[in-house]
């Protein structure tokens, strides 16, 4: 999984902060492949995110994901987006700086909010949250989090009008 010059990639981050969506870009432009690990975990257990959180709790969920990400040791270099608590839990994020790039994609909370409003039903922790309760919920989460993000070798703070996709490459490419 990682050469000189072919590293894997981690996107990390917060749900909304673009992983997904930044991730499929960037793996076109590197010419390697794009692996997203809710994906990976949903195709090998053959159930949805929810179902998975329905059936066994956040926990469970927890030790799929963490089985799932050992699962790329050794594989052809990536760009992998993580789940957002990826990083958070067992040694996740020591694995995931030891075996590639590791990237923090930091968005300020009004946008996450603004990305995240429309998506409740289908992220099974926003499952019920209003408004303020999200905005509350994010907060904390973030707190939680940002000291797990911030291990990333790279952060790109997402604001105004940036080629986002462009600066990562670049800052990628610094860090090979």
């Amino acid at each position: 999984m990682t050469t000189n010059d072919e590293m894997t990639i981690f996107l990390l981050g917060p749900m909304g902060s673009g992983k997904s969506w930044l991730g499929i870009r960037l793996a076109k432009r590197l010419n390697v492949a794009f692996i997203d690990l809710d994906r990976q975990i949903e195709q090998g257990e053959a159930a949805t995110i929810t179902e998975i959180f329905e059936r066994s709790g956040e926990a469970g969920f927890r030790e799929l994901e963490h089985v799932y990400l050992r699962r790329l040791e050794g594989m052809p270099a990536a760009v992998v987006a993580t789940g957002g608590g990826t990083p958070c839990f067992f040694d996740n994020m020591e694995w995931m700086n030891a075996r590639g790039i590791t990237v923090y994609l930091k968005a300020p909370p009004d946008i996450l909010l603004s990305r995240l409003l429309p998506a409740q039903d289908t992220r099974p922790l926003l499952r019920g949250l209003s408004g303020q309760d999200l905005e509350a919920w994010l907060a904390k989460m973030l707190q939680q989090r940002e000291p797990f993000y911030r291990k990333a070798h790279i952060t790109l703070h997402q604001s105004g009008e940036t080629d986002f996709l462009s600066l990562l490459e670049e800052k990628i490419r610094k860090n090979r």
